[in-house]
């Protein structure tokens, strides 16, 4: 974060080449995005020149999450569902014990919505999709057991 000038964005780059020169790591520009506010489109074009990336624009995903400026709706959260869905195969509910699926709902399953609710205020249906998706999970094996019963 810093101000639109362009002679900033210069100490910026040399920075970032000061930071690969002693740590030995490279930085790949054409991966990385420049964001900016209230910026015109010239000095924008300028900036990101300088550094020899695009310019990104909101909302963005990192780490898969949506990352606004404005409040994310339902919809911004599919790709965190999606992701805690595919984590869950049919065959792991039906032959894993009890405790081997609370240990994989505790580990892997929890950790996503706990993270996502420390970033956000989530919108309700999102919560209730994901404790869905854990339930199902978990009682996914007791539910056809006492359904034969």
């Amino acid at each position: 974060m810093m101000e639109g000038d362009l002679s900033l964005v210069r100490n910026l780059k040399f920075l970032l080449y000061c930071f690969e020169w002693m740590s030995g790591l490279k930085i790949n520009y054409h991966k990385s995005e420049l964001i900016t506010f209230g910026m015109d489109e010239g000095d924008q074009q300028a900036a990101a020149n300088m550094l020899n990336c695009n310019i990104g624009k909101m909302p963005m995903r990192y780490l898969g999450f949506p990352i606004s400026s404005k409040n994310v709706g339902v919809g911004g959260f599919s790709s965190v569902i999606e992701k805690m869905r595919k984590k869950l195969q049919p065959w792991k509910s039906k032959h894993l014990s009890s405790g081997g699926r609370l240990i994989l709902t505790n580990s892997s399953l929890s950790s996503m919505p706990t993270y996502t609710m420390g970033v956000f205020m989530l919108q309700e249906g999102v919560n209730k999709q994901m404790d869905n998706i854990r339930s199902k999970f978990f009682w996914g094996e007791m539910g056809r057991i006492l359904n034969i019963i």
